[in-house]
């Protein structure tokens, strides 16, 4: 009787082993798992390929557990590596997956870092409503969790999009909230990101002296200063000093801002970095260097244009191929519970030809209907691919034309702001008492003269949008050059006669255009316009043609402030980038759109531009057009 006791507790101890075992292995690589990927992100902001290596001995161990939040944990490490170097296809994959496990997990911390990673690349591709919301979303998430620094970098992340939308104020409302949130947690990273935003937007605010204070504490934090925050902060430094006219102190920065840069290898770091040190050797006429530099920026900047032209359809492709998954996962389920049936059907069938001779006949019926489920199948399959195609013109016919929409809704708002703000000054003018009855009665004339210019701006722009739904082209015609500037002169008048400017408008016979007449008010627009809003009282605006053999030539100059220096190649050259806005004379503001159209409105047509200023005294614009 004893023995067989012994034998019994001898069995519940080796089943007891058996079991804890492999529970015992889960729980050590569970463990294991963790340390890798807190060590992939001390390595993110230095060492990329470090902590991709961390990233994918972790995902080795995940293999054999199967666990949604762990999985929404290792994506998410992965995507956040992706994106600090700069490569946002991928990171966008990795984002998408992690959501995904973190939907199935119902694990919101792990929800939320994947929604603000997607916010993130949307935001470097430009979308950024869609950014607003999803930032939005991340902050609701963790106001319900509590969870102070993640709310920090959320209005961190907002701040960013404020600053890119140029909206200053705004942006650094968004930063001061998220040092207000960080308070209680000095040694996070994200303090440094803080301080490194905010002497941006100081910088661009033009106060200097806060920005070079700002990127000094950053680099006084060696306890947790990572290479990314470094390169920023020199640059940053790099980049006042060389406005400062301290040449050898921004190549000194510049330099030492490289080596961090190409030690990390963020691609859009290494293009602002080289950039900057182009102008440096340019500036100390070391031309072999800035040549070498201006090479570097090029490549950098060429990689960065090219996954931005990618990312969007890769990004598309990837909902289109997880939506089209899940389909085929449900069918797949579906037809592996009716093929189980029939398997089973199948077994007992055989069993009963040992009993009856009924058998061949169930055998004969069981194959037709498998014959019928495939033919069906194949059908079906024909069908699905059939409608999948059907979507996918679908799907690129409507982001071509919300394309074209954007680009319309942008050109009538860029070219109604003038003139709505002028009749806004007007207004408020008036009811502030300003005007006694004579120039009451002089307000009013302008007033209607600017109502009735704006309306008929408003139709022509909605009449010409009309006929651009299906893409922005040109539709040409004979117009006559000096009459149209004419125009556009009278429509401005209000703001040349604010600001006691003189203008100077050569009027010449003989001078008929072939363009389109709206693209044509808009460049002309544009141009008259920019040179009210940079050209101070008592300055002058000057306008005259001259004809060559091919084009007819329309200068307009201005007596100025000038353009800085660094955006002359951006405007002169071939691509569109826009160039960042600037307050006018009087504090006027804009959006940085003008110039691109003018550029793309001129090439449309066939036409061309060029500039040349000189800070302080004056611009001076050359718009070549196809004569009639």
């Amino acid at each position: 009787m004893g023995s067989f006791i012994n034998m019994f507790y001898l069995k519940i101890l080796f089943f007891c082993a058996v079991t804890l075992i492999p529970s015992q292995s889960i729980a050590n690589d569970i463990a294991t798992i963790d340390s890798l990927l807190k060590a992939s992100a001390a390595a993110q902001y230095d060492h990329k390929e470090i902590a991709i290596s961390y990233v994918n001995q972790a995902k080795e161990l995940a293999k054999s557990i199967e666990d949604p939040k762990l999985n929404a944990r290792i994506n998410n490490q992965e995507g956040t590596v992706y994106y600090i170097s700069g490569e946002y296809e991928l990171a966008l994959r990795r984002f998408l997956s992690a959501y995904e496990f973190a939907v199935k997990a119902e694990a919101d911390v792990e929800k939320e870092i994947a929604l603000n990673g997607r916010g993130l690349v949307l935001m470097v591709e430009g979308e950024h409503e869609v950014a607003k919301e999803i930032f939005e979303e991340c902050l609701s998430i963790n106001h319900s969790l509590n969870d102070s620094v993640r709310i920090a970098k959320n209005h961190f992340n907002l701040g960013i999009l404020q600053n890119e939308l140029g909206d200053l104020e705004l942006s650094m409302n968004h930063l001061r909230t998220a040092s207000d949130f960080l308070i209680n947690f000095p040694q996070k990273h994200l303090n440094l990101m803080v301080n490194n935003r905010t002497a941006k937007v100081y910088h661009e605010m033009g106060e200097l002296k806060k920005a070079s204070e700002k990127y000094n504490s950053v680099l006084q934090d060696s306890l947790a200063l990572s290479n990314w925050e470094k390169t920023f902060a020199l640059t940053g430094l790099a980049q006042l000093k060389f406005e400062s006219g301290s040449i050898d102190e921004a190549l000194s920065l510049g330099r030492a801002a490289y080596g961090t840069a190409v030690t990390h290898g963020a691609h859009w770091d290494l293009k602002n970095i080289t950039q900057l040190l182009s102008q440096i050797y340019k500036k100390q006429k070391e031309f072999d260097q800035a040549y070498h530099f201006l090479s570097l920026s090029k490549a950098y900047g060429d990689s960065l244009y090219n996954e931005d032209k990618s990312r969007q359809i890769a990004r598309l492709q990837l909902k289109l191929t997880q939506a089209e998954n899940e389909n085929l996962k449900v069918e797949s389920e579906k037809d592996q519970a009716l093929l189980k049936q029939r398997n089973r059907l199948l077994i007992f069938l055989s069993l009963l030809v040992l009993f009856s001779g009924f058998a061949i006949y169930f055998f004969r019926k069981n194959v037709i209907l498998k014959e019928r489920f495939n033919a069906s199948l194949q059908k079906k399959n024909k069908a699905i691919e059939k409608q999948k195609l059907h979507i996918d013109q679908q799907n690129k016919s409507l982001l071509e034309m919300n394309l074209a929409k954007t680009k319309l809704l942008s050109i009538i708002s860029h070219d109604l702001r003038s003139p709505i703000n002028s009749i806004k000054q007007l207004l408020e003018m008036k009811g502030k008492g300003y005007f006694n009855e004579e120039d009451e009665n002089e307000a009013y004339e302008l007033l209607a003269g600017q109502i009735r210019n704006t309306e008929i701006m408003l139709n022509e722009l909605l009449q010409w949008a009309n006929r651009q739904m299906d893409g922005v082209k040109p539709n040409p015609s004979m117009v006559n050059l000096p009459q149209i500037v004419t125009e556009v002169l009278q429509g401005y008048s209000f703001q040349i006669k604010t600001k006691l400017l003189k203008t100077e408008h050569q009027i010449v016979e003989n001078m008929d255009i072939m363009i389109d007449k709206v693209q044509l008010k808009i460049i002309i627009q544009n141009i008259i316009g920019n040179a009210i809003k940079f050209t101070p009282e008592d300055g002058i605006i000057k306008i005259h043609y001259e004809l060559n053999d091919n084009f007819a030539l329309c200068h307009i100059e201005d007596s100025g402030i000038g353009i800085d220096s660094k955006y002359h190649g951006m405007i002169n050259g071939k691509d569109y980038a826009r160039i960042p806005s600037v307050r006018g004379t009087a504090n006027e503001k804009g959006t940085g759109l003008g110039l691109l159209l003018v550029k793309q409105f001129l090439e449309l047509n066939g036409g061309n531009l060029i500039m040349e200023s000189r800070e302080g005294e004056g611009t001076h614009f050359i718009l070549y057009f196809k004569q009639a």
